[in-house]
């Protein structure tokens, strides 16, 4: 499996953890966009194109630029404030089984999340990656808001 999509199935996995007792209604909806390099700022950061992520209450879906399945999951959010935590636990696909600890941000229709990889075992601290340090960064923008 090449780096990029190892990185983009990691993602996903954080991104399927999500927990419908702690969850943030501003999560909630249809996302689309990318796994980016750095800090995302800048196109030609973007690594893999992310078509599709679903988060309901309950459970987060992706699928990636190819509109195939990247698997399910369960997901926890915590902390208070601009920036905050989410722990994803992959329930179906590449990354069942899989928890990755991570933090996110909504403002407005854009969704920044970062989170260590299945080897990194940390949490980020801040929105941006670099060689070898086992984050993956997601910028996502809100295609619909959830009608469930």
């Amino acid at each position: 499996m090449s780096l990029a999509k190892h990185l983009l199935t990691a993602a996903t996995v954080s991104l399927l953890t999500l927990s419908a007792s702690a969850q943030d209604k501003a999560l909630i909806g249809t996302w689309e966009g990318w796994l980016v390099n750095g800090d995302g700022s800048q196109t030609s950061q973007r690594q893999s194109r992310i078509s599709e992520m679903v988060i309901t209450a309950a459970q987060i879906t992706c699928k990636d630029g190819g509109n195939r399945s990247m698997g399910a999951g369960t997901y926890r959010v915590g902390g208070a404030g601009a920036v905050r935590t989410i722990d994803a636990t992959g329930t179906a696909g590449q990354p069942s089984g899989k928890t990755f600890q991570g933090i996110y941000q909504v403002s407005g229709n854009t969704l920044k999340w970062c989170s260590g990889n299945d080897r990194a075992r940390t949490r980020p601290t801040e929105f941006k990656t670099n060689i070898g340090n086992g984050h993956f960064l997601m910028l996502l923008t809100r295609k619909t808001d959830a009608k469930k």
